[in-house]
């Protein structure tokens, strides 16, 4: 009989937290997603630069941005201006926004520790530190389609 009262207990709890906003189920998947979008990212490292490439056999820049999301759901335009317009600029960015680049434009995803995957017409699929003088000075903002 102890069991089952706290076991209801427990659940009441749930339920109130649950309610009050304490546990959000969404920002839960919300987080699930990001990871996604990294881990599915860092899959193609390696994949090389193709001009106006969008899958696998050759990404540009946006391409890749576009297709990773994709595959995680998430319908976003091609070009860095209109991935621009349709986000939501942030200022305390997380894993999967997107941190766009001028001069020539670029776009890359965002995977934590400063760290940022893109497609490079040098390197293909990489890892870019922002902390790097190319990047840190060309930076236009940090944008998020999770809002």
């Amino acid at each position: 009989m102890i069991k089952k009262s706290y076991i209801f207990i427990f659940l009441i709890l749930i339920i109130i937290f649950t309610i009050s906003g304490c546990i959000s189920p969404q920002k839960n998947q919300i987080s699930i997603i990001r990871r996604s979008i990294v881990n599915d990212a860092k899959m193609y490292i390696g994949t090389k630069y193709k001009y106006g490439g969008t899958n696998p056999s050759g990404f540009d820049c946006s391409g890749f941005v576009q297709f990773i999301y994709k595959k995680n759901g998430i319908s976003i335009p091609r070009t860095v201006m209109e991935m621009e317009r349709m986000a939501k600029r942030v200022k305390n960015p997380k894993i999967g926004d997107i941190v766009t680049f001028d001069d020539p434009l670029h776009v890359g995803i965002l995977i934590g520790n400063n760290k940022f995957i893109h497609s490079s017409t040098k390197k293909g699929v990489t890892i870019g530190k922002l902390s790097e003088k190319w990047y840190r000075e060309k930076i236009r903002g940090y944008f998020s389609f999770f809002f």
